[in-house]
């Protein structure tokens, strides 16, 4: 073989291997260093974090014997804390609570864009003022003062009505001063793209209809704030009842196991029944200490939600939801709905922001025709003031511009895109009156149910009441082992708190359906009306 041709051969594989290795030469750099920058920066990081952690304080040593420990020091007393009814609850949360400040801070927002869109459509102003020190070694040198100023009006038709005026002032040493001016009047109408009232209003209509689709949110965040400070209000009145019932279940175990004690020591029972009602009282003390720590945290975390300091404590009056029937008309409450449902609407008019919108692209398509209609004023260098009379220097043209649409490729995209948009909106809302039509009648359905269940659970109660009576007794006189009268306390004690479980669950429904049917009207305070 040839020189030439083994030279033919040689390079192109000496290219794809050059390539090939490069490629895991280089693979294996950039895993070099970024191993090198994460070790680098994992001792910058975490390097002197063990050395500089801080520890909290030791508990001191107990005491060897009894003679050596202190006698112990009178604990200070805890701050009362501050007990609160519902409705002290919710005005408290609307003064202090984070997430209504958030709210309202981005209402007064909302309001703050719409007067900057407002003021985009009225008389812009301007003025400046100039003064230009020539250099004094300059035989020639003059002093110039400017002042200009501008003003311009968004008409109504869709235009724009512009004034400029500049005065100017030369001043120099061996030379009377050199005035000279500017006044400009011009009106640019487009006639057809860009052109009308709707189309160059269309941001501060935008701008109005937002604001009021923010007010509407924010009422709407009102009903569902109050609800919700309802709903933690009385959950923690459900803990401390629940603590209540825990606390004489644990009252009634302690006597059961004494009783068992008692009849164990004259033979009247077995070992077995008193085991079963010392398991059964240690229950019922984890189970209270487990309550009362869980309604510690819950405190602490409603304070937190309303705002409040750490050195605040709260505490909420025993109080159930006081009891109030729904008398209202399923069918007739949808339409209510319908009516009255501030999110249904804000949606129907954002559909109609949707259709704005179309049309909006529709005119975007059409040709660029512009009218401009200009006037103007100017004087030179001259000995007069500015702003003479010398109205034959006046300058005045007529022009109509018109643009061939050879390219609207944008436009037509944007505009397919809006057609697009509306046919998803009517869906949208299709789907929302749907599924507003279904969320009404289910929460007429749930409000059912739970009236039944509240009877049932009142039912319940009066039954287990009479069976924990007839079991103790059956247990004195030894028909029955202790383990039934451990089973019928506790199906007590469930009852009790299923009941007081039902009596809130009933209320924050209830509130929920108002605020469903738009009939829910939260005043200053946060506290609902009727």
């Amino acid at each position: 073989m040839s020189s030439t041709k083994q030279w033919t051969v040689a390079v192109p594989a000496l290219v794809l291997v050059a390539g090939g290795c490069s490629a895991d030469h280089y693979s294996r750099r950039a895993e070099r260093s970024a191993q090198s920058l994460l070790h680098q920066s994992d001792e910058a990081v975490l390097g002197e974090r063990e050395a500089t952690t801080a520890y909290p304080d030791l508990l001191p040593p107990e005491p060897e014997s009894a003679e050596e420990s202190p006698a112990p020091a009178e604990p200070a007393p805890a701050p009362a804390p501050r007990v609160l009814d519902l409705p002290t609850a919710l005005a408290i949360a609307y003064g202090t609570s984070r997430d209504m400040i958030d709210r309202r801070e981005l209402l007064h927002l909302q309001a703050l864009s719409l007067s900057s869109s407002r003021h985009d459509f009225a008389p812009q102003l301007a003025m400046t003022l100039a003064y230009v020190f020539d250099d004094p070694a300059d035989e020639l040198h003059q002093n110039t003062s400017t002042a200009a100023f501008s003003a311009s009006q968004i008409l109504p038709t869709g235009g724009r009505l512009t004034l400029d005026a500049e005065g100017s002032k030369g001043e120099s040493e061996d030379a009377s001063p050199a005035y000279g001016s500017l006044v400009s009047v011009a009106l640019v109408q487009p006639l057809l793209r860009g052109g009308g009232h709707a189309v160059v209003y269309e941001p501060l209509i935008q701008a109005e209809r937002n604001l009021v689709y923010a007010i509407r949110d924010f009422e709407l965040f009102r009903e569902d704030f109050s609800i919700d400070v309802a709903r933690r209000y009385y959950d923690l009145v459900n803990r401390k009842q629940s603590i209540e019932n825990q606390q004489a279940s644990l009252e009634s175990n302690e006597f059961g196991l004494r009783q068992a004690e008692a009849l164990f020591a004259v033979g009247r029972t077995s070992e077995l029944d008193v085991l079963r009602a010392r398991r059964s009282m240690l229950t019922a003390q984890n189970s209270l200490l487990e309550a009362q720590e869980g309604l510690h945290l819950a405190l602490d975390l409603f304070r937190i939600f309303l705002g409040l300091p750490e050195s605040e404590l709260v505490d909420v009056q025993p109080f159930s939801p006081a009891f109030t029937p729904v008398e209202y008309e399923m069918n007739s409450a949808v339409e209510v709905a319908l009516q009255n449902r501030l999110d249904f609407l804000n949606r129907r008019e954002q559909l109609e922001d949707v259709v704005r919108g179309v049309s909006l692209a529709r005119n975007g398509l059409l040709p660029d025709l512009d009218l401009r209609l200009g006037t103007s004023y100017a004087t030179g260098d001259s000995i007069e003031p500015p702003f003479g009379a010398d109205l034959e220097r006046a300058n005045t043209s007529l022009s109509v511009t018109l643009g061939v649409p050879l390219d609207r490729l944008d436009e037509r995209n944007a505009y397919r895109a809006a057609e697009i948009a509306l046919g998803r909106a009517r869906r949208d809302l299709e789907q929302f009156e749907d599924q507003l039509r279904v969320q009404i009648q289910s929460s007429f359905r749930e409000l059912t149910r739970r009236l039944k269940s509240l009877d049932i659970q009142r039912q319940l109660i009066a039954d287990q009441t009479k069976n924990l009576g007839i079991a103790e007794l059956r247990f004195e006189r030894g028909d029955i082992p202790n383990r039934d009268v451990v089973e019928a306390r506790q199906s007590l004690l469930d009852a009790q708190n299923a009941l007081i479980d039902e009596q809130v669950n009933y209320e924050i429904e209830r509130l929920q359906l108002l605020r469903d049917l738009g009939i829910l009207f939260i005043d200053d305070t946060g506290m609902w009306k009727g």
